[in-house]
C-alpha cells in the first residue's frame, strides 16, 4: 500500500495532466473496496482469478500471488516504462515514474 499511497499523494497533479493511477490486485473484491476507501485518486481493480495479472506478464503458473510489477501505459495503449522486480524488491520512486510520463 506504501507504493500506492505515494502515488494517490500525486493523484490531482496527475488528474490535471489527465493522467489516471490503477491498481490491480489479486485481492478479493471486499478487500479491494476497504483499500480504496484509503486512497482517493487511485482506480483499484480486483484480478482473483490472476488473468489480467498473466496476460502482463506478471504472475508465474503456480505461484500463489503476482509478481508486484509497475507499469506506465500511454493513452494509445503503448507500454513506455515498467518496473519489474529486483533483486532490492524497491519499487520505483515516484520521480522515476514522473520521468517516464515526462511531466
Amino acid at each position: 500500500m506504501r507504493w500506492l499511497g505515494e502515488l494517490a499523494k500525486h493523484s490531482t497533479e496527475l488528474g490535471a495532466r489527465k493522467i489516471g493511477v490503477v491498481g490491480i490486485a489479486a485481492d478479493t473484491v471486499a478487500d479491494t473496496a476497504a483499500l480504496q476507501t484509503e486512497l482517493a485518486g487511485v482506480t483499484l481493480l480486483t484480478d482473483p482469478d490472476v488473468r489480467a495479472s498473466t496476460a502482463w506478464g506478471v504472475h508465474e503458473p503456480g505461484a500463489e500471488n503476482p509478481t508486484p510489477s509497475t507499469f506506465v501505459v500511454g493513452g494509445d495503449g503503448v507500454v513506455r516504462w515498467r518496473k519489474l522486480p529486483d533483486d532490492t524488491g524497491d519499487w520505483p520512486s515516484y520521480a522515476d515514474v514522473a520521468a517516464a510520463l515526462a511531466i
